[in-house]
């Protein structure tokens, strides 16, 4: 484990080696070099806030490697990382299975999108447990399969029904293939149009009439959450954005989103995200512009990056408050 005391973290590492570096959230995943204490003994010492959590890489003769002195890891769309979780972090029970709790389920459908971005596309439905009106809200996941596998979104639902901390809601995961992001998670009129199609297909197809409903997503997600509740205020209650990649157009008018809800967080070391993006800063700005457009807006900020740990660990919170 990395040797934690009080603020203070040294990051070891053992091994041959003519340059070793860290990589991490905390410095935008940019190389700082280590000391060579000794003989095949590498140092870094850091100072970070005492709730802080953060993924991070060593960077060893140009291969990246996890921490070999860390069991702590954690996984996002581009593999595992080591963790460092500082002493005042800790992961929400939401995010936890268990096994001692009623269960919702999991529906799979697999669209064949021709009549937008033509490629078939996964969607995932989740029903919370003994729920037999027909009746129901719903949230929408944007980046779907990633929520469900490292943002714990089903154990978080699970968990927090149960715990009658938010009403019983379906969610449904709409995955996308990484390639196409960009050009869907934006002012893209195909992505919104296939976004109400999977609805009302899947409000058939189970039979539900979906009452309130409302947009999450991270990054690029959250911020093509926010257009969607923009563009219709008469069918989205509200959204979250976790570390929300803004870049509306200098032009655009917020004043749809009088009255709606948003959630949004960032972590404080999201400062040059990809080499050039400031999500700290972009919160920070559209959070003054939604608020004064009329929106109910509830802002966080975390001590950690631009991750999934980051997003998994807050996304409970971002729940609650979006539902009250």
């Amino acid at each position: 484990m990395p040797e934690i005391k009080k603020n203070y973290v040294q990051f070891i590492y053992n091994g041959a080696a003519d340059r070793v570096y860290i990589v991490g959230d905390f410095n935008n995943w940019k190389k700082e070099p280590l000391f060579q204490l000794q003989e095949n003994k590498w140092v870094i010492e850091k100072e970070f806030p005492l709730n802080a959590r953060f993924d991070y890489k060593f960077l060893v003769d140009g291969k990246l490697i996890l921490d070999p002195l860390n069991p702590n890891k954690t996984e996002g769309g581009f593999g595992f990382n080591s963790e460092l979780r500082m002493p005042h972090f800790h992961y929400p029970k939401a995010t936890e299975y268990h096994q001692d709790i009623p269960h919702g389920i999991i529906k799979k459908y697999t669209i064949n999108d021709t009549d937008y971005f033509n490629y078939k596309r996964d969607i995932y439905l989740y029903i919370p447990y003994g729920v037999k009106r027909k009746k129901l809200p719903l949230i929408i996941f944007q980046d779907g399969l990633e929520y469900i596998l490292f943002g714990a979104a089903k154990n978080t639902m699970d968990y927090l029904i149960y715990r009658k901390e938010i009403p019983p809601i379906c969610g449904l995961f709409v995955d996308i293939r990484k390639v196409n992001r960009v050009k869907e998670y934006s002012f893209n009129s195909k992505y919104s149009n296939l976004l109400m199609s999977i609805i009302k297909d899947i409000a058939e197809r189970e039979k539900l009439k979906f009452t309130e409903k409302y947009l999450s997503g991270v990054s690029l997600g959250g911020f093509v959450s926010v257009v969607l509740l923009m563009k219709y205020p008469d069918v989205f209650k509200g959204a979250v954005s976790q570390s929300g990649a803004f870049h509306f157009r200098k032009n655009t008018d917020f004043g749809s989103l009088n009255g709606k809800i948003i959630y949004m967080d960032n972590g404080r070391y999201e400062t040059k995200v990809n080499n050039s993006l400031n999500i700290a800063q972009l919160n920070k700005i559209y959070r003054k512009k939604f608020i004064e457009n009329g929106a109910r807006v509830i802002y966080k900020k975390w001590n950690d990056g631009h991750s999934w740990g980051n997003w998994k660990a807050h996304l409970p919170q971002a729940l609650k408050m979006l539902l009250k």
